[in-house]
């Protein structure tokens, strides 16, 4: 509200709609000095006095223009930042660089605390008791069942989520098959599962959905939104390309992951957009995108019977890899299985040849598109 000036005798909030004659008589008589009595008022022609009524009027509205001019912009609230969550980590990953990608696109980075489970026992350290493990490290279904039910009144998931409008998934580890809408065993041939991060982003994605907040998930962030949404899951890319392609795994040498073997970490290689409304394609703006970061060997198989729509593919060897999806019922649940961040933090923060990496400008607008939507 405007706060009124003192000695204006009207409210400056209704001025343009309406002054009464009666108050500007009233303004003229104190505020401009011109006080009758009532005797010389009434001997005052008619004519004279409308000259006089016209002129406090406009000497009014300019006071009143003038007015709400200056105290409209004394009061202009600065822009909303939005609070961006980072999903929680249980490893020693630096997110210093996601905070600052975050900041650039014009958001307020926050480290999210860990999302905890009363079906789950836990350890002092926050991972997961032996007791609801298999051995491979993977949740036991019984305990999987449980997380899967999405009781978040039995979770911290709200205290977590305060005062956060819209959340940033992170890749990391493997995710546990048995949080699979159709559980499998643990088929990803030693690679780490972090039984604990399982429950506290499955549970995360599932409030974001839940509740429509905006989310953008990378990598093992769009795998966990394809679990939670009952997508079926690749868990090793080579042994797939093996039984699927005749080119065998030697068709996805050097696309979506080095070998561990090779000191390399990121492959960079392009992505199919598909031309349909999404945000994906807006964010984009073209059929493609070149250079893409991926580091995966589990991905997404099939969306069938969810809510999901496909929104990008990487094929080679006659075999399609999904690399986008999103939850077109909701305002912004996005996944990509690439790495914008890894390209904006090797770029613009290390300062590396940009000639190696996707567009930079492109990968930004993911997270200008994450804060927009948080935004509202």
């Amino acid at each position: 509200m405007i706060d009124t000036p003192p000695g204006n005798r009207y409210n400056t909030g209704h001025t343009a709609n309406f002054i009464s004659a009666r108050a500007l008589s009233f303004s003229i008589r104190r505020d401009s000095a011109l006080v009758f009595s009532d005797e010389q008022e009434r001997g005052i022609c008619m004519k004279n006095w409308k000259k006089l009524l016209c002129a406090a009027m406009a000497s009014c509205a300019l006071t009143a223009a003038a007015t709400l001019d200056v105290s409209a912009a004394d009061a202009a609230p600065e822009p909303h930042k939005p609070v961006i969550g980072i999903t929680w980590k249980s490893n020693t990953q630096d997110y210093t660089a996601f905070k600052k990608i975050i900041e650039m696109a014009g958001g307020i980075p926050v480290e999210l605390p860990q999302v905890k489970s009363k079906d789950v026992s836990y350890n002092a350290d926050g991972s997961v008791k032996k007791d609801c493990l298999y051995p491979s490290g993977m949740l036991k279904e019984e305990y999987a069942d449980a997380i899967k039910d999405n009781r978040f009144d039995n979770t911290n998931v709200a205290e977590a989520m305060k005062g956060v409008d819209g959340v940033f998934f992170t890749g990391g580890e493997d995710i546990s098959p048995s949080l699979y809408r159709i559980p499998q065993k643990e088929e990803n041939l030693g690679a780490a599962i972090n039984a604990a991060r399982d429950i506290s982003d499955y549970t995360l994605m599932s409030y974001c959905i839940e509740n429509n907040i905006p989310a953008f998930a990378v990598c093992r962030g769009q795998q966990m939104l394809g679990v939670v949404s009952g997508a079926t899951m690749i868990q090793d890319l080579p042994t797939y390309y093996n039984a699927n392609s005749p080119e065998k795994e030697a068709a996805i040498k050097g696309v979506h992951r080095y070998t561990p073997q090779d000191p390399h970490d990121y492959v960079h290689h392009e992505v199919a957009i598909f031309n349909i409304p999404s945000h994906l394609h807006d964010i984009v703006g073209a059929d493609h995108l070149e250079k893409v970061s991926s580091m995966h060997h589990q991905a997404v198989l099939n969306i069938k019977g969810t809510p999901l729509v496909q929104t990008a593919e990487t094929i080679r060897g006659g075999v399609s890899v999904l690399e986008g999806i999103e939850n077109p019922y909701r305002d912004f649940i996005v996944g990509v299985q690439f790495h914008p961040e890894n390209d904006l933090k090797e770029v613009l923060i290390n300062g590396k040849d940009p000639s190696g990496f996707c567009d930079t400008d492109t990968c930004l607008r993911f997270f200008r598109a994450l804060v927009k939507a948080a935004s509202k």
